[in-house]
């Protein structure tokens, strides 16, 4: 989308992105951190970048401008935390930037950090209901997402709604924090059915009716909610399916599970853990509707997806969600099960209102590109390295 930042002067600096989540492995951090680095070369022909790697992929970018060190520890790990400062060389480097909601401790230059969110502070019961994981990861993050705040220089953040929350939790770092909205994948555009459902066939009959959930297994995802309108809206419907994307399922979800078993579902419920970019794209343009009523999220880069091939979108009307998808989808509360079962029924029942929004949504999705994601990016770091 396009940011409020303006051209200035080549940067001339070298920076150190810690690059670990580019470990072979399909994330949302991962991807963020790819596309960031290469438009960040793009538009600043004097940058150097000296990438921290993972050493199951120790050189993720080839790049005449682009050097790369392992460091063997987990991006969000006690070791980055506290060894990573002693164990880098970081001669020749002026910045520092983790794109991963933590900063090491005690670097030797400036810093700057990407904090997508802040939901463990908030709300840890969105983020888990698994007990250990909420002692454990609540733990490290309620220790070190303040500390790293108060050590940067400058903070980044993927929404206007993340930007709010953060400035309210810590006050003195207000005016610190500068939003640089995620890009979307220029691979995510509609695909011809033609194309689609030989991908989906070991799921889903051709030209099947279905409503598409994705998304890890956390609370905020509000996976019982979506599982609850569906059946209230298409109960006595055996034509209309229910495709669950749902990976890391360490969920003691026993509403989720309850739910599944209601027997007006019968076999309409298609539960995937995995899928490859090509299938996600083609479950993305084949679905009825693309239903994300998360209670929270820092971006809610799926809805952006969805939107972009062309399916219509029903999200929540409150936070990041509505203002990612502004005027591009349907807002809901999420909290409302007949509301969303509403919702449903009238994109079912109104090929007029799907096609509008399947009109609207790829408009506002078009507005997100990393080109301008890289500039805002940018300005932040010349605030740091050069302020006024």
């Amino acid at each position: 989308m396009t940011q409020n930042t303006t051209s200035s002067a080549s940067l001339n600096a070298c920076v150190m992105l810690d690059a670990r989540y580019l470990n072979g492995r399909h994330s949302g951090i991962g991807r963020y951190t790819l596309r960031l680095v290469e438009e960040l070369l793009a538009q600043d022909d004097t940058l150097r970048l000296r990438l921290l790697t993972h050493p199951n992929n120790p050189a993720p970018l080839s790049h005449p401008r682009v050097q790369c060190q392992t460091f063997d520890a987990a991006p969000n790990s006690l070791t980055t935390r506290l060894r990573l400062a002693r164990s880098i060389d970081f001669r020749g480097i002026d910045l520092f930037h983790s794109p991963f909601n933590i900063l090491p401790a005690d670097l030797p230059v400036p810093a700057i950090f990407t904090l997508h969110d802040i939901m463990w502070l908030l709300n840890p019961d969105y983020c888990t209901d698994v007990w250990w994981r909420k002692l454990v990861t609540g733990t490290f993050y309620q220790n070190f997402i303040p500390r790293s705040a108060a050590e940067a220089e400058h903070i980044l953040t993927v929404s206007h709604t993340s930007r709010q929350a953060i400035e309210e939790h810590f006050p003195a770092i207000r005016g610190r924090v500068s939003v640089t909205y995620n890009g979307l994948d220029p691979f995510f555009t509609p695909m011809p059915p033609e194309e689609a459902w030989p991908l989906l066939g070991r799921w889903l009959a051709p030209r099947s009716r279905f409503v598409l959930v994705v998304g890890q297994g956390s609370p905020y995802k509000n996976h019982p909610g979506a599982l609850r309108a569906f059946i209230e809206a298409f109960a006595d419907d055996p034509h209309t399916y229910f495709v669950l994307v749902r990976r890391l399922d360490e969920s003691s979800n026993r509403e989720l599970g309850q739910l599944l078993d209601d027997p007006r579902l019968g076999s309409r419920v298609i539960r995937i853990g995995y899928v490859s970019s090509d299938e996600l794209r083609a479950l993305y343009s084949m679905a009825m509707v693309f239903l994300f009523p998360s209670f929270y999220e820092g971006f809610g880069l799926p809805a952006l997806e969805a939107m972009a091939c062309g399916t219509p979108v029903i999200t929540s009307d409150r936070g990041a969600p509505a203002e990612v998808c502004q005027g591009g989808a349907m807002l809901v509360d999420p909290h409302n099960t007949q509301a969303l079962a509403r919702a449903l029924r009238q994109l079912r029942d109104d090929p007029d209102l799907a096609h509008e929004l399947r009109r609207r949504g790829q408009a506002r999705a078009a507005q997100f590109t990393w080109e301008a994601c890289a500039r805002a990016a940018l300005e932040a770091y010349r605030r740091v390295l050069h302020p006024a």
